[in-house]
């Protein structure tokens, strides 16, 4: 009885001897499984003895190549290559969308209407034909005589006005024509020995204006004028000229030339210089060159002055303003 049971107890270390290795050995190879799987590699140094109960090297001290890091590593960059690839398709199209919803955007909005605080202010119309009134400042002299200082005189300076209505049209952009009738009043004087000689005069002016506006509202201007003699009055030291029987021409023809800034459309300044070309006192004589001074002046006919009037004709300048009714 003791025999069998020592037999059987050594069965028994036998067989647990016999099954415990293969048992290892699975255990190892699902942990090598394990971490090929996992992509990782586990190398072991050679030198490393790995404990076992027989002279079989362990699986385990076994070196385990595998290329799955590397091919993980290629698909994990295709990846990220096709997902950049994909996104900045994404991107592309987004910006597409952008770009066309902002010109369907603009292209809506073009049509419109502005608000009317940044709609341009609509441009003033010109009327082809406008009626105005103008006034100006006269001062002026007379030039020309033919021997005014043998007589100790110098030419006779005053100061006048003018006043009347004008007409505007408009032929071309930038070219006007405009007549205009006036009423002037200008008074003149000089002294002689301490006495004043005075002339005061009074026409019906009839001038027609060629006007050219240039940007920014200037203007050039000339017209001819035609000047209707309507009152003359000749005084001597404050008195009315008896003795002197003075006649003054009936019109008078000169041009004027002047330059002017519209300060609006229905008002402009301008400054204007005339010069007459006939002159003042065409038939006075001069009493120096009268060969019977008393057969002359016996004559009713007969116009002469104690002073050499010869030669005399008009200057002036005229500072005025415009107002048009368009």
């Amino acid at each position: 009885m003791k025999k069998f049971a020592a037999g059987l107890l050594t069965a028994l270390c036998a067989t647990a001897l016999a099954t415990a290795q293969p048992t290892d050995e699975w255990t190892n190879l699902s942990s090598q499984d394990n971490t090929q799987q996992s992509g990782w590699t586990e190398t072991q140094p050679a030198n490393q003895a790995e404990p076992s109960f027989n002279a079989q090297a362990p699986i385990e001290t076994q070196t385990v190549e595998t290329v799955a890091e590397p091919q993980q590593t290629s698909t994990v960059q295709t990846n990220i290559s096709a997902t950049n690839a994909n996104v900045s398709n994404v991107t592309n199209v987004t910006t597409v969308t952008n770009i066309t919803n902002v010109n369907t955007s603009n292209s809506d909005n073009s049509n419109d209407p502005m608000p009317i605080d940044e709609q341009p202010a609509p441009a003033a119309k010109q009327v082809p034909i406008s009626v105005g009134i103008r006034g100006a400042f006269i001062y002026g002299n007379m030039w020309g005589f033919k021997d005014l200082k043998s007589d100790g005189l110098e030419p006779p300076t005053g100061i006048g006005g003018e006043f009347g209505i004008a007409a505007r049209f408009i032929m071309v952009e930038g070219l006007q024509f405009s007549p205009e009738i006036m009423f002037r009043i200008f008074n003149l004087s000089h002294e002689e020995d301490e006495i004043e000689r005075c002339y005061k005069q009074m026409f019906l002016d009839f001038a027609f204006y060629i006007r050219g506006v240039f940007g920014g509202g200037f203007f050039l201007e000339f017209a001819p004028q035609i000047s209707i003699n309507t009152s003359a009055e000749y005084t001597y030291d404050g008195t009315t000229n008896n003795f002197e029987r003075i006649e003054q021409s009936a019109a008078e023809f000169g041009l004027n030339v002047g330059v002017g800034y519209y300060v609006m459309n229905n008002l402009s300044l301008n400054f204007r210089w005339y010069l007459g070309l006939t002159e003042v006192f065409p038939d006075v004589k001069y009493e120096g060159e009268m060969n019977s001074i008393k057969e002359e002046k016996s004559k009713n006919n007969v116009s002469w002055a104690t002073i050499n009037l010869k030669g005399a004709h008009t200057m002036m300048f005229k500072f005025g303003v415009t107002y048009w009714f368009l």
